[in-house]
């Protein structure tokens, strides 16, 4: 019982630790790392620093003589101090490293993600097709606007959809201000006769030989 209650006041989750500063080398990396600032004696703790350098090339024994490889792990070394320690380096201490600014989270502009599909731009259309005036121009807006959300729908996906899903949210989009004849039928291509193109293709052109 003893131990149990001095395991669970001792351990803690690595999300209640301070945050690795270079990940690939692991924790107890880190805590050498900052281990190296209590020691007193410098010639000890240039030492040990020199064995730390060891331990962090073995992780990659295959670069560990290269001489850029070397220069990045006393790096890397500084790096997670911090800047913050007296020891003798073969190469130039490095300059400390500006601070990254967190980046701000970019805000969803395609408005509700539950109908994500449609886009912005088919919501902002409804919006401007209450404010036309002129009925036969708006009733005009409405069948395109119709046509445009289901073809969005039935490509986002992948499946059929009920005519009356879509005037649903035409009417949700538009807060009811558009008078909508929800039984009319929403054709998933333009009604209108398309002209096709006629394919022409070149005729053989035989050649007639005399017989002899």
């Amino acid at each position: 019982m003893f131990v149990t209650k001095l395991m669970t006041s001792t351990m803690k989750y690595n999300t209640q630790k301070d945050q690795l500063i270079i990940p690939e080398y692991g924790r107890h990396i880190h805590s050498m790392a900052n281990g190296l600032k209590n020691i007193k004696d410098k010639k000890k703790r240039n030492q040990q620093a020199q064995v730390l350098i060891n331990i962090m090339g073995n992780l990659n024994p295959h670069l560990r003589d290269n001489e850029e490889y070397k220069y990045k792990l006393w790096d890397n070394l500084f790096t997670i101090c911090k800047n913050d320690i007296d020891i003798n380096s073969p190469y130039e201490k490095p300059s400390p490293k500006k601070e990254l600014k967190i980046i701000e989270r970019i805000d969803n502009t395609q408005g509700s993600v539950k109908h994500k599909h449609y886009g912005r731009l088919i919501i902002d259309l409804i919006k401007e097709t209450v404010k036309i005036t002129d009925s036969k121009v708006k009733g005009y807006l409405i069948k395109l606007i119709a046509l445009q959300m289901k073809r969005s729908y039935m490509s986002w996906n992948q499946s059929n959809v009920q005519d009356s899903q879509i005037w649903d949210d035409l009417d949700f989009f538009s807060n009811h201000k558009l008078e909508l004849d929800k039984t009319s039928v929403i054709p998933v291509y333009p009604t209108n006769n398309v002209v096709r193109k006629k394919n022409f293709h070149k005729k053989s052109i035989k050649k007639n030989y005399s017989r002899k």
